[in-house]
């Protein structure tokens, strides 16, 4: 996107005369990153030479669609790109021919052995054959939801989860009453970055037959939404949120949730209580860890759980527990490399504020 407005700003100020640029907004990030390196060379001939080669490439990508790496392991779609990638100056349709000559290609023992692979995620599984069809930049696009336009969450939930329990649970309790209510979640703007593997991965947490909290960083601003729970996938879709604090709402129609039966009110926490963490860490879906309180952070308008439970990236709208099953927050912030042990959800009740 950089390098993107990078050229249009020196067409802009080059002087020349201004053409019709081709509409590109059906395309991946990658795909129109990789016409503009093409297409570089036709800076300095001028707006119109630029916008002829781009319309030359958008014909070849045509003929020659981005081949699906949306299922690859990650040690073998790094491969197969850095095998290939020399090539994208020479064009979009000699980049994407060396990407499906080097899919057919056996796999390395090398490409087999990364430690990336050892629980990586078929993402074929969750949007469908992972076979995306061929770039139709004429068809209407869906348009990703943002979570500004929307409605805010108390607007939209219904009554906050009461049923409060007060029975201590051991860990493995607390992870059976509440399991079946969290779920991975999955998202990416366009069948086109699906290609790409531009796929933003995250948890959320059931409220309701069919409502789920989760983060907006997760799913914003990203039209395909899936939600996954050990086998059972469902279409979902952005009906509530406030980017500010990173509350959002998920709606899915597809089947009936089973909700979580208590919400702790944030006034209630004490710093040194129990809690465990539920979600989706690098797609290990319903990944449980443990730790406490460790403080209660006011911020901004919303109310931080400080926690010592491990989180890590796709926890994110993944739920933090006490040791009663109630839902106390949702995990939004791991550690960064210079703390550990720091790690915050939104105080769960702040949904319905």
């Amino acid at each position: 996107m950089r390098k993107m407005l990078a050229i249009l700003g020196v067409l802009l100020f080059s002087g020349a005369a201004w053409a019709v640029a081709p509409d590109r907004s059906a395309l991946s990030i990658e795909e129109n990153d990789t016409i503009n390196i093409a297409c570089f060379v036709f800076v300095k001939d001028g707006n119109s030479a630029f916008q002829s080669c781009v319309a030359r490439q958008m014909a070849a990508l045509k003929q020659h669609p981005t081949p699906d790496l949306s299922g690859l392991a990650p040690s073998r779609a790094r491969v197969v790109e850095e095998r290939c990638r020399y090539l994208r100056r020479a064009g979009i349709a000699e980049y994407n021919g060396c990407l499906a000559g080097s899919l057919k290609e056996p796999q390395r023992a090398e490409e087999r052995q990364s430690p990336d692979d050892v629980f990586a995620f078929d993402y074929s599984k969750v949007f469908g054959d992972g076979k995306a069809p061929k770039p139709q930049p004429e068809k209407p696009q869906v348009t990703p939801v943002v979570a500004h336009s929307l409605p805010r969450p108390a607007a939209l939930l219904p009554r906050i989860p009461s049923r409060i329990a007060e029975r201590t649970l051991t860990p493995a309790q607390v992870f059976k009453k509440v399991e079946r209510s969290v779920w991975v979640v999955l998202a990416t703007p366009s069948e086109a970055e699906l290609r790409v593997r531009n796929i933003s991965q995250g948890s959320a947490i059931a409220v309701s037959d069919h409502l789920l909290l989760t983060n907006c960083h997760v799913v914003e601003g990203r039209a395909i939404i899936k939600l996954w729970q050990d086998g059972t996938r469902a279409d979902a879709k952005l009906v509530a949120g406030d980017t500010a604090t990173d509350r959002c709402i998920l709606r899915t129609d597809d089947l009936a949730l089973t909700p979580i039966a208590g919400v702790r009110r944030a006034g209630s926490l004490a710093i040194g209580e129990r809690v465990f963490a539920i979600g989706a860490p690098i797609t290990l879906e319903r990944t449980l860890s443990e730790g406490l309180i460790s403080g209660i952070r006011p911020d901004g308008r919303r109310t931080l759980v400080q926690t010592s439970a491990p989180i890590s990236p796709g926890s994110s709208g993944g739920g933090l527990f006490d040791e009663r099953g109630n839902l106390v927050g949702i995990t939004t912030l791991a550690s960064r490399s210079v703390a550990q042990n720091l790690n915050f959800a939104i105080a769960a009740s702040e949904y319905w504020k």
